[in-house]
């Protein structure tokens, strides 16, 4: 099971939507969404989720962005009663931040028995998993390490993140190409259910974009032995802000004329080399959400294979 962890950014959204409406992600795929503020692309997601029966965790208690705080807001109160409506569907479990404890409404564990997640990435929060959660989560999204799976050995989820992430983007031309991961190979036999990751965005968090001076697309695909490396196509022209579109077309020509890439057909990398072709440059955030995209089919026909 790959249980992505993915910010409630609106391109983030989209790719999860988009991949379920077009029928790209299998039941080997739950979602794990911190959502960052109320709005109609969280509601619609999660809807579709809800109309595939395909399972997806939301975090109640986010750590980043202002959802608990504009949640009580009067002008919200449409959102939330769909919000409630979703969350006492199968579908969509409760992911339970253990590491922002103090934000959560403990009535939420009592509430909802049957679908929780917990998700404890700091070894100071075992004790709380121990006392309000112990063998009620379905899943355990927790780090890989003894501190936690001492205390914590019920239905595991090895959650890391994979994404050797820069400073700037044009620091990714010296490594055009690295290992990302493992995991999808070995984590049954360390004892886990499943595993997780911030997919290629990375667990850093950053409010709010800004212009780079180089554009870096970032790919995943499988080496010969199964492992997931990572390709960063990198613009040339890095000196400025100038030209973002002719950055795009730099990095995304590395791409198109990428052998390792060639025989891979994913509906999100079909779709950046349609911008290749038509020389069209979609923005930022619609390169991460097809790079999202792409990322999540691969894991999931991965999976299903893997079970034949």
């Amino acid at each position: 099971m790959y249980f992505p962890y993915l910010r409630g950014k609106q391109f983030e959204l989209l790719a999860l939507k988009e991949l379920v409406v077009s029928n790209k992600l299998s039941n080997k795929v739950i979602p794990v969404i911190e959502p960052l503020k109320p709005s109609s692309t969280l509601i619609n997601t999660l809807k579709a989720f809800d109309n595939e029966e395909l399972q997806v965790a939301v975090i109640p208690n986010p750590s980043v962005g202002s959802f608990q705080l504009e949640y009580q807001k009067d002008d919200k109160e449409g959102f939330r009663e769909q919000y409630e409506v979703l969350l006492n569907q199968p579908s969509v479990l409760l992911a339970i931040n253990l590491d922002n404890f103090d934000n959560l409404n403990i009535e939420l564990v009592e509430d909802y028995p049957n679908k929780l997640v917990s998700v404890c990435l700091n070894a100071d929060s075992i004790p709380l998993h121990v006392k309000f959660i112990g063998e009620k989560a379905k899943f355990n999204l927790i780090k890989d390490g003894k501190e936690f799976s001492r205390e914590i050995s019920h239905n595991k989820v090895m959650l890391e993140d994979k994404f050797n992430s820069q400073k700037r983007n044009a620091d990714y031309c010296r490594i055009p190409d690295e290992l990302f991961s493992s995991d999808h190979i070995f984590y049954k036999t360390e004892g886990y259910l499943g595993f997780s990751d911030y997919s290629v965005v990375g667990s850093d968090y950053t409010e709010g974009g800004f212009a780079p001076y180089a554009i870096a697309i970032h790919i995943v695909y499988f080496d010969e032995n199964k492992k997931l490396r990572i390709k960063h196509f990198t613009s040339d022209s890095n000196d400025d802000y100038d030209d973002p579109a002719g950055k795009f077309q730099e990095a995304i020509s590395k791409l198109a004329n990428c052998s390792e890439l060639e025989k891979v057909q994913t509906d999100g990398l079909n779709e950046l080399r349609e911008c290749y072709q038509s020389k069209r440059y979609p923005g930022l955030g619609s390169v991460k959400k097809m790079a999202i995209k792409h990322h999540l089919e691969l894991m999931s026909t991965f999976l299903i294979e893997e079970d034949h």
